[in-house]
């Protein structure tokens, strides 16, 4: 008898030992991931997704390839405040992509922008930006000068055939390295279509669209006599020409 309670005892304590090391291991509540939103560019020649070094022709009848399609966007805000300081586009290196960021829902029916860096920003030390910005130094890609005017707010780099012939010569360069305070150009963006990527991504597809960058219905950028500016002094017209342009090429789709 006496060992049978014993064994009655033993085992109430191995199993009141169980059911304590079960509490002590319950699962933690999961946590909810943060919502974010996400900004894309697709650069477009009319109707078709443009590819870089790929042959398109203009309507004044030049093969044109598009070798590099880069630009800064800053101080970007929407009705209810600031979404993001500063993004940048590099066509090549990062493809589609702008920027994403986190904390965010998908109700804003409206986005404000430069279209370039801002004067404060632009004549700021470039290696004093956090190393996540990309106005930093080392994550600006090419896109500041070390003179005085500070950041190119716009690239378009590409190579012409200008004669049809139909042998393909691409020996016309086309270089457009766009900045300067007086070049800033204000974006706005109305009636957002965000696109619902995944449970907690929300995503805005913008378009650059190059045939209108060439001719925005206003102005026309002549590429046999309007092929470079570095927006030096003498270049102002048409430093102006190339960033509205620009400008008015990007839109919702």
């Amino acid at each position: 008898m006496l060992k049978l309670v014993k064994r009655i005892t033993y085992f109430s304590v191995i199993g009141i030992a169980v059911i304590s090391c079960k509490d002590d291991h319950t699962e933690p509540e999961p946590i909810d991931p943060k919502s974010e939103l996400k900004v894309t560019v697709q650069p477009v020649f009319g109707g078709v997704e443009l590819d870089l070094d790929s042959t398109y022709t203009t309507a004044a009848g030049h093969d044109i390839q598009f070798v590099n399609l880069k630009f800064f966007m800053e101080d970007i805000r929407t009705p209810s405040g600031s979404l993001h300081t500063a993004a940048l586009f590099d066509y090549r290196e990062t493809g589609i992509s702008l920027f994403q960021t986190e904390g965010e829902t998908a109700e804003a029916t409206s986005l404000t922008a430069n279209l370039g860096v801002g004067a404060t920003n632009n004549h700021s030390d470039p290696t004093a930006f956090p190393t996540a910005s990309a106005l930093n130094i080392l994550n600006s890609g090419g896109m500041h000068w070390s003179w005085n005017p500070g950041y190119i707010f716009v690239k378009v780099e590409a190579r012409v055939d200008t004669i049809p012939d139909g042998i393909p010569l691409f020996d016309h360069n086309v270089i457009f390295h766009i900045g300067k305070d007086v070049n800033l150009q204000n974006l706005s963006f109305s009636s957002l279509n965000w696109q619902k990527e995944t449970d907690v991504i929300n995503t805005l597809p913008l378009k650059l669209d190059m045939v209108k960058f060439l001719d925005n219905g206003i102005q026309s950028i002549d590429l046999l006599t309007e092929y470079t500016s570095h927006s030096s002094s003498g270049q102002e017209v048409l430093s102006l020409k190339v960033i509205e342009n620009f400008r008015d090429a990007l839109s919702t789709y």
